[in-house]
């Protein structure tokens, strides 16, 4: 198998670093034993669109909820795998 070393779309929340998959858990099948991993797109509008959308969704909530604070951005980031042995 080869590796890869690709740039990819992430998405960061407030400075605290990328966001891992949890943050779209509902969408996703999980598998026994899989590993935590950022939340990744493969392009910037589709990173972006995700960030608006949870823009939207979170400024429905009552006010004073923390989660009408939270912002979200698209960010480059690089995915390296790279077979050991």
């Amino acid at each position: 198998m080869k590796g890869w070393d690709r740039r990819l779309w992430g998405v960061e929340s407030d400075g605290a670093g990328p966001l891992g998959m949890g943050w779209h858990y509902r969408e996703i099948r999980f598998y026994d034993g899989e590993p935590g991993r950022a939340l990744l797109f493969t392009t910037r509008a589709a990173a972006r669109r995700w960030c608006a959308q949870k823009h939207a969704s979170y400024a429905n909530r009552p006010v004073g909820d923390i989660c009408r604070a939270w912002r979200f951005r698209a960010v480059r980031v690089r995915e390296r795998i790279t077979v050991t042995r």
